[in-house]
């Protein structure tokens, strides 16, 4: 018998693990939904028969209220006729409120009935925190003692609960003569239970003609595993919430620092776009302007000679000669600006020519093309182009693209990669280039220059980037040719040093 008084133990112990199962799920997050709560306490209601119901109960609004009040109530089928309302009152639950204020611990009300059926009920509290509200528990405690008590061995029972140091008869589930009033002595067999702070005496009635005890020895340690597995499968579960949860802020939080540090780099590029734009266009609308300043002066100080009658010829012509300067140079830097600005326009290519349509090219004829073109631009210049292309090549692609890209790293190679002292200046060009054993369909364009340091290179192909600022260069070459190779064709655009400066970008056919 004294297993199964165990067995009926350790599974009101279960319960305290339920009731705590629950206070930390509040603890764990600082807003628990509805469904949540319903789903969490139906899973728990499913594993424990004898929790019939649960709760959530939020402090008082103000301190002179001294009840609590109720936020949630999830109750199994077994109570989906009872107001939980009564249920709670029945349970004195204000009264468990005000023993809590003297204890940290879970405190269970006695055993009550209700009028409605024949259960017998006890509710238990336990505070979640401070200021976070209490988490209840209702178990039926006849049920409980009905699924390990009611066997062969035994022939009833009787279930006392301790007030005030007496044992107090609850209910009694027996068919024997008792003579006068029944006490805990009345039994063949007496244990005690702790259930919180609360104190069961249970009074068993042998079957005497059931002597094959061994034989039953299997149920309470197979009772005891499948509660195992059962908590087992509970702390799971909950672990694996906790995990999914702990994921989904990771996750978020991510997201949210790819945004923010996307947004910083956009700001930081359109600085950049800012300064090059006011740098590049101030300095010849800044002489412009000076130039028609001082005309404006000078025309000023001819008048006021002609109006006193003091104009001569010789400063008529000193005029003249000055306002020509003048003019030549205001439209000088005028056109540089206008020139500047075409320049600008250029960088955004995506957009642009949107009507062209590839067509067949043969590689060798165009790069051909690009150096008959190279060599009318720059007659005395001391740069050999060497093309090393496939006379068979061919891709479906936008030929102007292509020029306008190769002009563009020449253009670039020109003013950058070679140093005024450099008698042999080469720029090379490869169809296809191979690279280790792989065929692939690269165009490789490099010279042999002096380079680029290699902490440079990820800022190369930003706009107005350039290494000789002041020189007339605006920084928009190599971000014009990575525009072109990203916009128009479909490809990437590397760039490495060797030897001098090399880029190499994929020509594949664009009617695929």
């Amino acid at each position: 018998m004294q297993e199964f008084i165990d067995t009926l133990s350790r599974e009101l112990d279960y319960n305290a693990y339920a009731l705590r199962s629950l206070a930390q799920l509040f603890r764990s997050s600082e807003s628990v939904e509805a469904h949540e709560f319903a789903s969490y306490t139906n899973l728990v209601m499913s594993q424990f028969g004898n929790i019939v119901a649960m709760a959530y109960l939020a402090e008082p609004d103000n301190q002179t209220e001294q009840s609590l009040l109720q936020t949630y109530w999830q109750g199994a089928s077994s109570v989906a006729g009872l107001s939980s309302y009564d249920l709670l009152e029945k349970a004195d639950i204000n009264k468990l409120y005000k023993r809590l204020s003297d204890t940290r611990r879970a405190v269970a009300s006695p055993i009550f009935k209700l009028k409605s059926n024949d259960h017998y009920y006890t509710f238990v509290i336990q505070r979640v925190a401070e200021q976070q509200g209490f988490v209840g528990i209702l178990i039926d405690a006849g049920f409980t003692l009905e699924q390990t008590l009611n066997n062969q061995i035994n022939n009833g029972y009787s279930l006392f609960e301790r007030e005030s140091g007496l044992p107090i008869l609850v209910f009694s589930k027996h068919n024997q003569m008792i003579n006068g009033a029944e006490d805990v002595t009345s039994g063949d067999f007496v244990a005690t239970l702790n259930f919180f702070n609360r104190q069961w005496l249970v009074s068993t009635y042998q079957n005497n003609l059931f002597h094959h005890k061994a034989a039953y020895s299997i149920i309470p340690i197979a009772a005891f595993t499948l509660s195992l597995l059962v908590v087992y499968l509970v702390v799971q579960a909950q672990r694996l919430r906790l995990a999914n949860r702990e994921k989904q802020t990771a996750f978020e939080d991510l997201q949210f620092a790819q945004q923010r540090l996307v947004e910083n780099e956009k700001l930081s590029a359109m600085g950049g776009i800012v300064a090059g734009v006011a740098h590049e266009v101030n300095t010849p609308l800044g002489i412009g302007i000076t130039s028609m300043s001082h005309l404006q002066e000078m025309m000023g100080d001819l008048r006021k000679d002609y109006d006193n009658g003091c104009l001569d010829a010789e400063r008529f012509k000193e005029f003249m000669e000055t306002g020509d300067e003048m003019v030549s140079l205001s439209l000088n830097n005028m056109h540089k600006a206008s020139a500047l600005v075409a320049r600008f326009k250029k960088v955004d290519v995506i957009s642009s020519d949107a009507n062209l349509t590839p067509e067949p090219v043969v590689v060798a004829d165009l790069v051909d093309s690009f150096i008959v073109r190279f060599y009318n631009e720059y007659p005395g210049s001391l740069v050999t182009i060497n093309a090393n292309i496939d006379k068979s090549a061919m891709v479906y692609t936008y030929p102007d693209v292509i020029l306008d890209i190769l002009n563009y790293l020449a253009s670039n190679a020109v003013s950058h990669a070679f140093k005024p002292e450099q008698k042999h200046c080469e720029i090379s060009i490869t169809f296809p280039y191979t690279q280790g054993n792989t065929n692939t369909h690269l165009l490789l364009f490099k010279d042999n220059g002096t380079g680029v340091e290699k902490a440079l290179l990820e800022r190369i192909v930003d706009p107005f980037f350039t290494t000789c600022r002041g020189a007339g260069n605006a920084g928009l070459g190599l971000s014009v040719v990575y525009n072109l190779v990203k916009g128009k064709l479909n490809s990437d655009l590397n760039i490495f040093v060797d030897e001098g400066l090399a880029l190499t970008f994929e020509l594949h056919d664009l009617n695929k």
